[in-house]
């Protein structure tokens, strides 16, 4: 192309911008009002962050074809600098709220967001943080994504070192997108309105780029130092990969396709790295959104339709299906689209996406426009439903959309080749680089001491002590979080550097220059301080190979990826060896050969792996330094408790029981003085605990110091570690609340394959967890819900870790099951050990605690890939067998005149009302107790409360033989299980259910239950029948009804609680006959609930 036509061409451009876009831009703040329009769906004059960064693009695209001409007549200057305006005019107002960027790094709180949107003459708020759906993750992050790709191109946007700590800090605010509901591009989250944020993958895959595009960024371009370098943390970009690749083609669990991911696919993203992907989701959005005017945003978009209530934000859910084909079409899609098709080099896309743009142009003084919408006539409504895409539609007010019109003039300016795709992507992120690379993942094996080093050395392993590889530093990950810390931190903003969270694989895997220092860092794994899981050198092995794995799959770095391993004296104990073989030995031998499950590995010694490992520099780190040495896990350094590794055994029920009632210290502390069993110093522990708090000294270290509660633990702890007595490391790790590392990440990796996890054993909307939460949030649900045994919230811990690496490894596993029961899951591994081993269930589930993490692994694998015939099994187990026919039971309910109620009251009111009354006072009928030692002449015995609580069961024969009916100590034994039960209404159904089975043994004097009758089970089934008596048609969905089938039952009279108890009753005993085939445990058996699904899809 000639100069003088090259010239014409960019000239007739530049007047297009100045007018469209560049009269727009206000001279003082250099921002954009997103358009001119005011009308009843809101005021546009506003300037949008993302808006603004989209609607400047056509300019900078401008300024770098104008770089190719030799007189621009000052043109380039001048549209560079309306680029530099505007993004600093964003900065501003952005660095003007760094205290939200501050709280919401710790928060990611709705309420601590930046705003979405501000003053275009000021830069101020406009409207208040509750009064817009702020929360915008997408639109933080294009305004990254697009600074970094400016500054690659020669833009000097960033001028002093608070600016680049307020961007670090903002690299911080969106590195969490991952796991961070918000409210999306079209800041509504959820598409009905309400106002609840989602987890949307257009702005998870904007996050990814703009990580990605940050990473080692210098913000002064070629002149900068490093103080000016950003850095980012490689694993936030890997799981955001994960996330997103799990979420797409989806935009989100409301939206199962949206027009927004087009902006990740393509220009200006490029976040997905599978290719096949990519396409899918294109070709959903062209098959289901596309027509003739544009794509609708996404299915059931009532927005700026003519059915709208524009008086108010929200939909309600049944209105949504009247949108259905009258969406309204934004020609902004043919620009991504045709944008899409260039990069990509598709001639035939290019030229059809050119010629539907043409045709939706609204021509205005000369010039082609690209309104915001085009929406369907109110005349033409009913033609379009009967016959979508026949009717014509009108655009709105809105012309144009300012940022539809920069990506239309974008993509003409590439179209003409007055633009190569190179200028507007010097980052190369559309060249998928990463697609190509499987880097040799390096491993260097140091050993705790020269006497590891010597006994590894006669396995044939070579490996160095931390000593002799000087002056290299070994350090924990830990305190590299510690260092973290001061990246970015500046006192004059008042900001903090990263906040401390763990660290995994990907960042530990590079040396580190600190300060002039070199330094490796043993990946968190390793870290046994953390949580039990790694205590297990079984478990410990897999994680590691799941590691070396991970790190292969999403290394992004310059260099190659290096591990640091040290081994220690633990990991080879001489049991194992015995008993199972080394695992870690095993792992070692297969890193020999150069290869870990298909990852290609390389061991060497750490100076020479350091020669081709990546490397990262942190320097600037205020006054921070590391401590001298390191910290190493190590043994209490006194002993307080006596220890016999040959006397250790749990102890009975009995002594269980007596423990937990004793309410005097001075015997407690006698017996833990006395105790050498490490089980039974544990229980006295934790009733120490619950009584004062583990800052209670316990008197054991007089005169010479005080030693707590907690002390003592920490000893049993790792007395318990060294014996592998995971009962007693559960236990712990349950007083103490630990928590697994990263548990709020293993919980995000089940919710974003689309499904959701009840915890617990209860059955209301409250125990399901749906969306991504903070740690803090789902441990609160895991004290509310979870059993009472301390353990199970340490249990259902694992058993969600477990799922998230089986839901990775093995998705077609969890095929039909849209809701995770952990509960439900931990009585079906209970159900077969039980079966197993011939044992009670509570006898199964103190056995289920006692195995190692690597054992329950296996074991719930095996469930989920048998669970059919595991269900049926776990079914039978709690049936009832008796010792006479059914057809010589009486099965007759003796009535009782219901109790009078105020007339303020319906009856369901009432009772339910009553319960509560009388569970809260403990109240109980005339000759409850003698009643209770009645029923247990005609079972093996009672479960009152919890039935997986061994604690909880009350065996006949002992009972019996021990206790008279109107015995004190009876009384006190039954009283002391009734009040565990939290609900007060809960517990007065038990009692009520314990007074009819008394009367039911009354009427059959012969009848005697070969089984333990657990009235957790029998209540349930109670509830169930009583439920499906009145409402037959949701048998196949009693699970969706569960929540009001229990408070129909509280609010029903005793008599008919008395009936269906009986009803229940009868169930089981058929159950055992065989010649029930309905086996519904509280209606929440897997298949029931695949079937639930099944019909819900």
């Amino acid at each position: 192309m000639r100069t003088s036509d090259l010239q014409l061409q960019l000239n007739h451009y530049y007047e297009q911008i100045k007018t469209i876009i560049l009269t727009r831009q206000n001279p003082i703040t250099g921002l954009l009002p997103a358009s001119t329009a005011v009308n009843a769906h809101g005021d546009y004059t506003d300037a949008w962050v993302r808006d603004n960064v989209y609607s400047i693009l056509a300019v900078w695209g401008l300024a770098l074809a104008y770089r190719k001409v030799d007189d621009d007549r000052g043109r380039t200057f001048e549209l560079e600098h309306s680029v530099i305006k505007l993004m600093r005019g964003l900065l501003f107002a952005m660095m003007r709220q760094a205290h939200k960027v501050e709280a919401f790094k710790e928060t990611q709180s709705l309420l601590d967001a930046l705003h979405a949107k501000y003053d275009t003459q000021t830069g101020d708020v406009v409207v208040d943080d509750d009064a817009w759906g702020h929360l915008q993750l997408d639109a933080t992050s294009v305004f990254l994504l697009m600074l970094a790709q400016m500054t690659a191109s020669g833009l000097h946007i960033i001028f002093d070192n608070d600016e680049v700590n307020f961007i670090q800090n903002l690299v911080y605010y969106i590195g969490r997108a991952y796991r961070t509901p918000d409210y999306g591009i079209w800041e509504r989250g959820n598409k009905i309105n309400h106002g609840n944020p989602e987890l949307n993958a257009s702005s998870v895959g904007m996050a990814k780029a703009a990580l990605e595009a940050m990473n080692g960024l210098n913000l002064y371009g070629v002149k900068g130092g490093q103080s000016s370098v950003i850095h980012v943390l490689p694993d936030e970009i890997a799981r955001a990969r994960i996330t997103l690749e799990s979420l797409l083609p989806r935009e989100s669990s409301s939206k199962e396709v949206d027009a927004a991911t087009l902006s990740i696919i393509g220009f200006p993203a490029f976040a997905v790295d599978d290719l096949e992907l990519c396409d899918r989701t294109r070709n959903k959005i062209i098959d289901k959104l596309q027509g003739r005017y544009g794509c609708k945003r996404f299915l059931r978009d009532g927005h700026q339709t003519v059915l709208e209530d524009t008086t108010r934000l929200h939909y309600e859910p049944s209105e949504l299906k009247q949108f259905e084909h009258i969406e309204c079409e934004w020609p902004l899609f043919f620009t991504y689209l045709l944008l899409d098709s260039v990069f990509r080099g598709d001639r035939l896309q290019i030229s059809e996406y050119q010629a539907k743009l043409q045709a939706v142009l609204v021509e205005r003084d000369g010039v082609g426009l690209l309104p915001e919408l085009y929406f369907v006539p109110h005349e033409h409504v009913e033609a379009e439903r009967q016959t979508p895409q026949s009717q014509p539609r009108l655009p709105n007010e809105n012309i144009p959309l300012v940022w539809a019109q920069s990506l239309y003039l974008l993509g003409q300016l590439l179209g003409e080749g007055l633009l190569s795709v190179g200028d507007i992507d010097p980052l190369g992120r559309h060249l998928h680089v990463r697609q190509q690379r499987k880097p040799i993942v390096q491993i260097a094996l140091l050993s705790e001491d020269e006497a590891l080093q010597s006994r590894l050395a006669a396995y044939g392993i070579d490996t160095q002590t931390p000593k002799q590889i000087e002056p290299i530093q070994v350090r924990r990950a830990t305190e590299l979080a510690d260092a973290y810390t001061q990246i970015g931190r500046n006192d004059k903003l008042g900001l903090t550097g990263r906040p401390w969270r763990r660290l995994r694989g990907l960042t530990t895997s590079r040396i580190f220059r600190v300060s002039g220092e070199t330094v490796v860092f043993l990946p968190s794994l390793l870290d046994q301080q953390q949580f039990y899981l790694s205590l297990d050198p079984h478990f410990l092995v897999s994680q590691i190979r799941s590691e070396i794995a991970h790190i292969q799959r999403h290394w992004n770095q310059l260099g190659r990826p290096t591990m640091t391993l040290l081994i220690t004296q633990t990991m080879l104990k001489t049991e194992d060896e015995i008993d199972t073989g080394l695992p870690i030995l095993t792992l070692i031998k297969e890193l020999q050969e150069s290869a870990c499950n298909g990852v290609q590995v390389k061991l060497g010694r750490l100076n020479q792996l350091m020669l081709t490992a990546c490397t990262e520099r942190m320097d600037f780190l205020h006054s921070f330094s590391f401590a001298e040495a390191s910290v190493q896990d190590a043994a209490p350094t006194e002993v307080y408790l006596t220890f016999n590794p040959d006397r250790n055994f749990s102890l009975s029920i009995t002594q269980e029981f007596t423990l937990e009632s004793e309410t005097d210290v001075t015997p407690l502390l006698e017996s833990l003085r006395q105790s050498d069993n490490l089980y039974e110093q544990y229980e006295l522990l934790s009733s120490l605990a619950r009584l004062h708090g583990f800052d209670f000294d316990t008197g054991l270290g007089q005169p010479a110091r005080k030693v707590s509660v907690e002390d003592l633990l920490n000893e049993v702890y790792f007395k318990a570690d060294r014996l592998k007595l995971w009962a007693i490391l559960r236990g712990v790790a349950g007083l103490y609340d630990k928590m697994t590392i990263n548990f709020a990440d293993v919980v995000t990796d089940i919710l974003v394959r689309q499904k959701q996890i009840a915890v617990g054993r209860a059955y209301s909307e409250a125990s399901l967890i749906t969306r991504p939460m903070a740690p803090q949030e789902i441990m609160e649900k895991l004290r509310e819900f979870c059993r009472e045994d301390i353990r199970d919230r340490v249990l259902t811990q694992e058993i969600l870790v477990y799922l998230s690496l089986l839901i990775k490894a093995e998705p077609a596993l969890f095929d039909g099951l849209l809701t995770l029961r952990v509960g439900f899951l931990i009585l079906l591994i209970t159900a077969e050990l039980a079966r197993e081993f011939q044992l009670t269930q509570d006898e199964a589930y103190e056995r289920l605690l006692q195995l190692s993490p690597h054992e329950i692994q296996t074991r719930l694998y095996q469930v989920l890939k048998g669970y059919e015939n595991i269900n049926q099994s776990f079914f039978q187990q709690e049936s009832l067998r008796v010792s006479q026919q059914q057809d010589e039971i009486n099965w007759a309910v003796q009535s009782e005149q219901p109790e009078a109620q105020t007339e303020a009251q319906s009856p369901g009111e009432y009772w339910l009302h009553k319960r509560q009354l009388d569970g809260s006072l403990n109240r109980v009928p005339t000759e409850f107790y003698p009643s209770v030692w009645t029923v247990l002449k005609h079972c093996k015995g009672l479960v009152i409360g919890d039935k997986l609580e061994r604690r909880n069961r009350l065996e006949s024969e002992p009972v019996l033989a021990e206790m008279t009916p109107g015995e004190k100590n009876f009384a006190l034994r039954v009283e002391h299980l009734l009040n565990k039960i939290q609900a007060p209404e809960y517990r007065q159904v038990n009692i009520e259910t314990l007074m009819e089975l008394a009367a039911f043994g009354d009427r059959n004097p012969d009848l005697y239950i070969e089984e333990t009758i657990a009235l957790d089970v029998l209540i349930g089934h109670a509830v169930r029948l009583a439920w499906l008596d009145r409402y037959p048609e949701h048998s196949q969905r009693y699970d969706d009804h569960k929540a009001a089938a229990w408070r129909h039952f509280y609010e029903s009279t005793p008599y008919d609680c008395a009936a269906y108890g009986v009803k229940a009753l009868r169930f089981l005993i058929t159950l055992a006959d065989g010649k029930e085939n309905q086996p519904v445990f509280g209606g929440d058996s897997f298949e029931d609930e695949a079937e639930i699904v099944s019909s819900q899809a």
